[in-house]
């Protein structure tokens, strides 16, 4: 067994190397050479998918279901065939509107809505902490492991205080990697790559411990499987296959499992926000699986391994690093450690990075808005993302303290899967489907998320003795309100029956409400623009421009004063003049109202990748006038 000092030493040290990576990625950006606009590592960072989940909680449903684990790599590997049409179409709409969230293409859909992009915000918000948790519960779970015999007075005052540590470290490692500018439409070339190694190496750890397992503790695949068909472990690792809620199980996980490799936050901004290049998807559509199938080669021999060594099922999320312990292989299990906290870590800096952006822009701004006294804070808001960033993992931690502990990995992951699995009919919806509204995408995502909540959470809330247990016979006493066996539907197992009832409403009111509301001007072209992004159409042009007859000073001043509530005196001059630059207005000193338009259009847009795009078009309302000769103007120029 190690030191505790000695393991945190050494991860403190790998987290070092992979910032001093990050830190030259982005000094080379700078002189112009882009190491992040690469097809292989746009592809491997996109194994972010791969968590500790992967890492320990897939040996962990391989003991005690089979290869249902199998489902969370086939559902991403089917996926991933609609990706030239799908994933292409996001990138297309991110670059165009400079979308910075998941949140914030929802709301730039939907009438650039702040209501929706808070729903979607909190959706994320709620949906998330368990995937968090999980991710802190197997860094500390296998941090005890790995020090359990280090007893002296400071080591088991570490291990005493080892959750806080490593919380510590997680908020200073997310900050430094991925929170340290504001605009997060600029592409953090330097986390990604670091992200790409990290994949690598929890690669090379997983294969290791396999190799190890599957050729030295025992002699190949066929003694294995050989050993299980003579053993009474073998029980453990067979369902009844022929009973309709197997299909339905295997069903289940693979919807869910097919929408998270898009609809995560964190896979969105890997796959959409830092793309560079929509041609990259090309290898990553057969990069990305091969990687799944590697670094699931082994996930099954593991966990007979560990069943026929003796091990307890109950235990089986740690059979990766227990086995090379128990086999006395003491600096593979180090390597085994790091590759599994490459997968926490990685998961955890990009979630939390990219909660950050979601909960400024979209529901601390509009609180801002309300607030007037609060109003300074819009020029701190890296700062207040700073807070959210520790305030998240701190709350994660407390999920995992306090309601992890009756749950195994994966089974915390499916709770995060199907709440994102609530953001698929809006997202693909809004670029498939043209009548689709604001008044639809509220009311659906607005009733998937209650029932999510009531279906799964709330059942995981009474297990950890949280809510009396009293609620799982029905609300107010109610048969037909059992949360797991809502309106009396009784043949699905919790997960099932809470995608299904979450999915029935959110589907069903997202269609009743598009059809049964108008959309405005704006949400229909909008929709028309999301759905026909990837055709090559004529750019609309107005029947004339008019006159120059706007001063562009006092339009200049006017979106100054507008930007410097968010940037500095700098800053702002520094948007301004690249927005005029690009619509080859420098040195005039009159525009018509078409060059106005376009101005605010720019410079809305850049908005739009430091605050979201919902946010950035309320401010642009609020901070910019038109006057009655420039409305007049307008209406002409369209009619």
């Amino acid at each position: 067994m190690f030191n505790p000092l000695t393991v945190i030493g050494f991860f403190c040290f790998y987290i070092g190397i992979l910032f001093v990576i990050a830190l030259w990625v982005e000094r080379k950006s700078v002189e112009g050479r882009n190491i992040g606009n690469n097809p292989l590592v746009y592809s491997l960072s996109l194994a972010i998918y791969c968590t500790t989940w992967t890492f320990y909680g897939s040996v962990g449903k391989a003991a005690t279901s089979g290869m249902l684990f199998l489902t969370i790599y086939l559902g991403p590997t089917l996926g991933i065939i609609v990706w030239w049409i799908v994933l292409r179409k996001l990138i297309r709409i991110k670059n165009i509107h400079r979308i910075t969230s998941i949140a914030d293409f929802i709301s730039a859909r939907y009438n650039k809505s702040q209501r929706v992009a808070a729903i979607a915000t909190v959706i994320a918000l709620t949906g998330i902490v368990p995937y968090m948790a999980l991710q802190l519960k197997a860094v500390i779970s296998t941090f005890e492991l790995i020090t359990a015999q280090n007893n002296t007075d400071a080591t088991s005052l570490i291990g005493q205080y080892v959750g806080p540590i490593i919380v510590g470290l997680m908020v200073l490692f997310t900050i430094a990697f991925g929170a340290r500018r504001l605009d997060p439409t600029e592409r953090h070339q330097g986390m990604v790559v670091a992200m790409a190694v990290e994949s690598v190496v929890k690669l090379v750890a997983f294969l290791a411990a396999g190799i190890f397992i599957t050729y030295f503790m025992f002699n190949g695949f066929s003694d294995i499987f050989y050993r299980l068909t003579e053993s009474p472990v073998r029980k453990l690792l067979y369902t009844d296959e022929s009973s309709i809620s197997f299909y339905i199980t295997w069903t289940t996980y693979l919807i869910l499992a097919m929408s998270a490799i898009i609809f995560l936050p964190r896979q969105f901004h890997i796959a959409v926000v830092e793309n560079f290049d929509e041609n990259h998807i090309r290898t990553a559509m057969w990069l990305f699986p091969l990687y799944m199938l590697l670094i699931n080669i082994f996930v099954f021999p593991i966990a007979i391994g560990g069943l026929l060594q003796g091990f307890p099922v109950q235990t089986a999320d740690t059979f990766v690093l227990s086995l090379p312990l128990h086999a006395g292989r003491k600096w593979l299990s180090l390597l085994v450690f790091i590759g599994g906290f490459s997968a926490a870590t990685g998961m955890i800096m990009i979630s939390t990075m990219t909660m950050s952006i979601m909960v400024t822009n979209h529901l601390l701004l509009p609180v801002l808005e309300w607030i007037k006294q609060l109003g300074f804070l819009r020029r701190y808001l890296l700062q207040c993302r700073w807070a959210v960033i520790a305030g998240y993992i701190v709350i994660s931690y407390g999920f995992e303290r306090y309601v992890g502990e009756s749950f195994m990995l994966v089974n915390m992951g499916m709770i995060s899967f199907a709440a994102v699995l609530q953001f698929a009919p809006v997202m693909l919806g809004g670029i498939f489907w043209k009548p689709g509204n604001k008044a639809g995408a509220i009311l659906g995502l607005s009733a998937g998320f209650l029932l999510w909540f009531y279906t799964l959470l709330i059942p995981a809330f009474v297990k950890s003795g949280w809510i009396s247990q009293s609620i799982l016979e029905g609300l107010w006493g109610i048969e037909l309100l059992k949360p797991e066996q809502l309106f009396g539907l009784t043949v699905l197992d919790p997960l099932s029956h809470a995608v299904f009832w979450s999915m029935f409403f959110n589907v069903g009111l997202y269609i009743i409400g598009s059809l049964a509301f108008f959309q405005s001007a704006t949400e229909q072209r909008l929709s028309e623009e999301f759905v026909t992004v990837l055709t090559e159409s004529p750019k609309y042009t107005p029947y004339r421009a008019g006159e120059d007859f706007i001063d562009v000073s006092l339009k200049k001043a006017e979106i100054e004063i507008l930007l410097s509530q968010y940037f500095t005196e700098q800053r702002t001059s520094e948007i301004l003049d690249h927005c005029i630059r690009s619509l080859n207005m420098a040195g005039k000193s009159r525009i018509s109202i078409l060059d106005l338009t376009n101005l605010h259009n720019e410079v809305e847009k850049y908005l739009a990748g430091s605050i979201g795009a919902a946010a950035a078009h309320l401010a642009m309302r609020q901070g910019t006038i038109f006057n009655e000769r420039e409305e007049k103007r307008i209406i002409e120029s369209i009619c």
